[in-house]
């Protein structure tokens, strides 16, 4: 054997490849809930606030939502109904309760169907008008004369021959109240104690179905409910919103007022 190969058989066997060393698996991040606890809150609490970030709250929290969206249905309902008595009750029961008495209205019960049609413009026969109208012009002419007492009786006949008549009626009654001025002698005596009440009359007459405050604030209610149920919170007044809502109801608002009375202003 050559010496070569005495070396190779002296030469120890080469150590085996060292296995491969795998990566440890990484641990395993902690839950939602377990991170919850971190701060120092219990594992239930964080175990809670995660289900109801997510949608899988307790049947407690089911019933709070249930609960909460019952409130809210009936908030807007209460919020609709009020905005229809803005629109309609208030007004109607201020005007039958501040128009002119007459015989046709003495004797209805209040928001009967005959009542409710009273309450609308109804027109006076043409001889009664005629009359009414002749009236007034005698009782301003008498008190252009200082004929005050006179021409109260006149501007009285007016309230009892036409009712109905709002633009002829309200001349009437703010007449009344500047002869009873005239006819007073001192604040507060009997004369303008009655010239106010004359003045009260007609301001609360004119805040019935003709006075378009109303009808402002029940626009203003109406829009409030339209956009709580749309949960906007700012419900921004847009262009179209006015040509194509508030224009048609100004005007139509202008046709009923000039055509049937405009308000004392």
């Amino acid at each position: 054997m050559s010496s070569t190969a005495h070396a190779l058989a002296a030469r120890p066997a080469a150590p085996r490849a060292a296995a491969r060393v795998l990566p440890s698996r990484p641990r395993a991040s902690p839950s939602f809930a377990e991170r919850a606890t971190t701060s120092g809150a219990s594992p239930g609490r964080g175990a809670v606030a995660v289900s109801a970030r997510f949608g899988f709250g307790s049947a407690d929290d089911a019933v709070a939502d249930e609960d909460a969206a019952i409130s809210r249905r009936t908030l807007l309902a209460g919020k609709a109904l009020f905005t229809l008595g803005e629109a309609f009750v208030f007004p109607w029961a201020t005007e039958g309760a501040t128009r002119p008495p007459s015989a046709a209205t003495a004797d209805l019960t209040p928001f009967s169907p005959a009542w409710l049609t009273s309450v609308l413009f109804v027109p006076t026969e043409p001889e009664a008008k005629a009359a009414a109208k002749a009236a007034l012009l005698r009782g301003e002419a008498l008190a252009a004369q200082g004929e005050h007492l006179s021409a109260i009786e006149q501007f009285e006949f007016v309230y009892a021959t036409a009712p109905t008549e709002y633009k002829m009626c309200q001349r009437a009654g703010l007449d009344i109240a500047k002869s009873y001025k005239k006819l007073s002698s001192k604040p507060g005596d009997a004369m303008d104690r009655k010239a106010e009440d004359a003045k009260g009359v007609v301001w609360w007459w004119g805040r019935g179905t003709r006075w378009p405050g109303w009808y402002i604030i029940a626009y203003l209610s109406a829009r409030n409910v339209y956009f709580t149920a749309k949960e906007d919170d700012v419900g921004a007044f847009t262009a179209t919103e006015g040509l194509a809502v508030l224009v048609p109801i100004w005007f139509g608002l202008l046709f009923a007022l000039v055509t049937y009375g405009l308000p004392d202003y």
